[in-house]
């Protein structure tokens, strides 16, 4: 009976492995463009880099570094990650026999449900029994295949959305970074803005008081010296909330933020190399994790398919019965048996039907996201390539025009030094350098934070290199 019953589980087994039922998975094709759109320099991607060989400045590295070390997000998301790994051990269980063990025993005087035993004068009821039971639930219809293929799509995915979380991350903080840096620079030129208008108030007014200068004058510097003075606190109040969000991000306490650097010299950086469209899609976590929730969906489309079939499982029990439980457990088996249970279903008022129409509109949608995810990094990638191309010259005509409007500072200062012009004249190109000057502060991050935002939208940074 023995060697029958080990030749019954071994055909199982060999039958477990025979059925499988569902779509057979494959990776989804998506058609790109040969290059990008403004692709600029030719040759491997910026994403190929390590994030150190690509965000050099030395401060905002070790900001990068407590981020990744200490951000609450990136905890609870690699504790999430964990979770869909110990998943991958709960759906593949089933493939294995389950062994338990049951005992029990009583003991009382009079009891009227159980056989008595003499000991003495008295009548004592102990029935006791120790158990251990055995069952496997065969994989026919590859159900638990099927489970256990989506649990590691799952699981992957999670590691993917976990990648993504990092790379969003570092864009975040390196954009926060340099617009700090974007900032200090604007406050510097309000506060110098703020010290070349009070002079020419005090003057306009000393004028005014000799009756020289005119009330025109006075106002328009009066007028320019309060738009100036307001200017102070805003970038001040834009500063320290920037700081505190780039503290959070960092797992500190708000405070200061550490920077080095102009916004000039980050902008002077090095060109960008797109690389292959095709590349992005291998290389991007949010694309990758899409593709294994399609995979995972597509495997519970076969578990959903499965669920049509009977359940078919050996099951085995062998153990002892007698009138004390402490003889029973180092005595002999009283008893085995072996077993077939089949059980499937009937009637169950469309909910199986409904459930795998349910897991295939969970597979189309899974697929339409995908696609839109594909799609969506191609539009970034080309957007952030031409706006870099665009800033490029947006900055250079900017950095013209405060050029010139410094030059009009200059000879204003010197016709008015001659005695050719009223210092009105300084007012009025001094109005026009420092906006001039702030607006190409903004432009320089604007090209500058093309970097990082490019060289993460094209999957770099992801892995701690």
């Amino acid at each position: 009976m023995k060697r029958t019953l080990i030749l019954s589980l071994a055909g199982a087994a060999g039958l477990v492995a025979s059925c499988s039922f569902g779509p057979i998975w494959s990776k989804p094709e998506m058609p790109v463009p040969a290059e990008f759109r403004e692709a600029g320099m030719a040759g491997s991607s910026m994403a190929d880099l390590p994030w150190q060989q690509v965000l050099k400045d030395a401060n905002l590295q070790k900001l990068l570094e407590d981020v990744f070390a200490h951000n609450r997000n990136l905890e609870a998301m690699m504790h999430n990650v964990e979770a869909a790994r110990r998943y991958i051990t709960i759906a593949r269980a089933p493939i294995f026999p389950w062994i338990g063990y049951g005992a029990n025993g009583n003991q009382g005087v009079g009891s009227t449900n159980a056989a008595s035993v003499m000991q003495g004068h008295h009548s004592t009821t102990v029935p006791a029994g120790v158990a251990l039971s055995a069952s496997w639930e065969l994989d026919f219809w590859g159900k638990t295949r099927k489970g256990i293929e989506s649990a590691e799509a799952s699981a992957l995915a999670a590691e993917e959305s976990f990648n993504n979380l990092r790379i969003s991350l570092m864009k975040q903080v390196a954009g926060g970074y340099l617009q700090l840096i974007m900032l200090d620079e604007q406050l510097k030129i309000a506060h110098e803005a703020v010290a070349s208008y009070r002079e020419s108030l005090n003057l306009f007014e000393n004028q005014l008081e000799g009756g020289v200068a005119d009330r025109l004058q006075t106002a328009s510097a009066q007028a320019a010296l309060s738009a100036a003075e307001a200017q102070i606190p805003n970038l001040q109040m834009q500063i320290a909330e920037l700081e505190n969000t780039l503290s959070t991000l960092a797992g500190r306490m708000p405070g200061h933020i550490a920077r080095s650097g102009s916004m000039k010299s980050f902008a002077a950086a090095s060109g960008v190399a797109a690389g292959i469209p095709a590349e992005v899609i291998a290389r991007r976590p949010d694309i990758r994790a899409a593709e294994q929730k399609l995979r995972a969906a597509n495997a519970d489309i076969g578990v959903a398919i499965a669920n049509y079939f009977p359940t078919i499982s050996l099951t085995g029990i062998a153990g002892v019965a007698t009138p004390d439980l402490r003889h029973g457990i180092n005595g002999n088996l009283d008893g085995w048996g072996v077993g077939a249970n089949l059980a499937g279903p009937l009637f169950q008022a469309g909910q199986l039907r409904a459930n795998e129409k349910m897991k295939r509109d969970a597979f189309l949608a899974a697929k339409a996201e995908y696609e839109q995810a594909v799609l969506a990094a191609m539009a970034e990638i080309s957007t952030t390539l031409t706006q870099r191309t665009k800033l490029r010259s947006i900055m250079k005509n900017q950095e013209r025009a405060v050029a010139a409007y410094q030059e009009s500072v200059s000879l204003a200062k010197a016709r008015y030094a001659q005695g050719l012009a009223s210092y009105y004249e300084v007012l009025t190109a001094q109005q026009g350098l420092f906006p001039a000057q702030t607006q190409l502060a903004a432009y320089r991050f604007q090209y500058a934070a093309c970097i990082p935002t490019l060289y993460t939208q094209l999957g770099g940074g992801w892995q701690a290199k």
